[in-house]
């Protein structure tokens, strides 16, 4: 897995370069909203809400649950990112927005901020609501804001939220990584998920963002606690076919290997729950590189989900991938 590390700093200097850069994608995760910081105007707060945002190269999904006076609801916002008006029909799942219905929809970049700009009827009435999503520097704060205007209403709320727990690491379904008990209890020496066998990459579950997916791969592990040894078949892909062999010791310890370019790679493995997790920081290109993998089996120990969250001096990317035990 040391190895896959490799590989994926790879890919994240070259999506790195100017070109390939992903935007937005520290906007990844679960968001709580802080009632107590925000501002909604002239308009109720709810007491509670939790948006879930997933943004894929273009695309752009929202998940909003919120609780209010009346009782709870649900509600998805999705678009895609390409600066272009798009018209929505009332058939069209993209339009309902709660209890309001949309009649067109533009998505934009603004630096590293997402524009979305909605039309909709509104007592006979056109109505516009502008809302830009953009992040603090330190990812963990979220702020929503939205200039509403029509012949009768010009208003702005100011919408924040705080990075859930639990989000830090998005995953294949763009949902959430270990709970914060699970990732608390670090593995000392007790019984763990044995990951042998053979793993077979599924690349419709996966999610490789902006990077290429390999036409196919293969994973053949030997778990031996605390020595785990994996071999790598992969065919395709942004760093073409590629077969190697490689060794981690998951007590934890510091340690170092070549990277790209000669590289200095320093990372640390480790058991945190069910979860292996591997940390590793190293430079690119004059770009710092932080890594955070981890390797989730799922509960009957047929699937095995490899989360890797990558950041970069010129922004941050998420990467996916589930394996089908042959």
């Amino acid at each position: 897995m040391l190895r896959k590390i490799f590989l994926v700093v790879s890919a994240a200097a070259v999506l790195a370069l100017p070109g390939w850069a992903q935007q937005g994608t520290r906007l990844n995760g679960t968001w709580k909203l802080d009632v107590a910081k925000s501002n909604f105007g002239q308009f109720p707060p709810p007491s509670s809400e939790t948006d879930v945002i997933q943004i894929t190269g273009t695309s752009f999904k929202q998940q909003v649950t919120s609780a209010t006076q009346r009782g709870s609801s649900t509600y998805t916002r999705a678009c895609t990112i390409n600066g272009k008006e798009t018209p929505l029909s009332p058939d069209n799942p993209n339009a309902h927005i709660g209890p309001v219905l949309l009649s067109k929809i533009l998505c934009a970049w603004d630096g590293d901020a997402v524009v979305v700009t909605e039309g909709a009827k509104m007592g006979g009435n056109d109505l516009t609501d502008k809302l830009t999503f953009s992040v603090s520097s330190d990812g963990n704060t979220m702020t929503l804001t939205s200039h509403i205007t029509s012949p009768t209403l010009n208003a702005d709320r100011k919408m924040i939220y705080e990075r859930a727990n639990d989000s830090a690491a998005p995953s294949a379904n763009g949902g959430k990584a270990p709970t914060a008990g699970a990732m608390a209890a670090i593995h000392t020496g007790g019984s763990h998920p044995d990951l042998s066998g053979t793993w077979k990459l599924d690349i419709a579950k996966s999610n490789f963002g902006q990077a290429p997916p390999p036409a196919s791969e293969t994973d053949t592990i030997v778990d031996n606690d605390p020595s785990v040894k994996i071999t790598v078949d992969q065919k395709g892909g942004m760093m073409g076919d590629m077969s190697y062999t490689e060794a981690l010791t998951t007590d934890g310890q510091p340690s170092s290997w070549a990277g790209m370019g000669g590289s200095k790679v320093n990372g640390t493995a480790q058991w945190q729950g069910n979860t292996l997790v591997i940390n590793a920081k190293t430079s690119f290109q004059g770009s710092d590189v932080t890594l955070k993998n981890s390797y989730t089996p799922s509960a009957d120990e047929k699937t095995l989900t490899e989360v890797a969250h990558v950041e970069t001096n010129m922004g941050n990317f998420d990467l996916t991938t589930v394996y089908d035990k042959q």
